[in-house]
């Protein structure tokens, strides 16, 4: 008879996230995983497989941590003041260590975007979020007379989606003040 397990399958998709995000996909094993997951390895290999746990991991991120950020900001109510509290509020999680690593969808593409098809379709519907909240913000910019240039706004979307990725990298060796100079800088190039 099969063994019971403790958690549910959405639980072990958290607490697999968190040894993937630490030391990504690669440098995990099939065995290290079913040990952080308290799970036997034969349930890795027979039911639930490392890529099955890691694909989960990273919509679970989109899902659960990603997406409701994008949310605020797209229901916030002022444009460039929004994208820079969003932002700022990045720069604090980086800092105080919200997150495991920086970015999990930055380490992923990082580590495995050319090798696995499904994770490239991943970070392109992360991207085109991400972007279409940013633009939300940009339009209420314009709306409030902050940005002139409205034939931009797709490349200035474009443009502050590379910010949150050099944030995921620079708050390793920025103070915070540095941090939020950094994002003033990037947001006063659409003004």
């Amino acid at each position: 008879m099969p063994r019971k397990l403790n958690y549910t399958y959405d639980e072990l998709v958290e607490k697999a996230r968190t040894i993937f995000w630490v030391h990504g996909y690669k440098n995990v094993s099939p065995e290290e995983l079913a040990q952080h997951l308290e799970v036997s390895a034969s349930t890795i290999r027979n039911k639930f497989t490392k890529e099955m746990l890691f694909m989960d991991t990273v919509k679970s991120y989109m899902s659960d941590l990603s997406d409701p950020f994008l949310d605020a900001l797209r229901g916030a109510e002022n444009g460039i003041e929004d994208l820079r509290k969003f932002f700022y509020m990045v720069v604090e999680a980086l800092l105080t260590k919200q997150f495991p690593r920086s970015c999990y969808m930055m380490n992923t593409v990082m580590e495995m975007r050319t090798e696995e098809e499904k994770v490239a379709e991943l970070y392109n519907r992360y991207i085109v979020n991400m972007q279409d909240a940013y633009k939300t913000a940009l339009k209420r910019a314009v709306a409030m007379g902050e940005i002139s240039r409205t034939d931009k706004l797709d490349e200035y979307a474009e443009h502050i989606s590379g910010l949150i990725f050099s944030l995921s990298v620079l708050y390793k060796v920025k103070s915070e003040e540095e941090l939020k100079h950094i994002v003033d800088d990037q947001l006063s190039l659409m003004e």
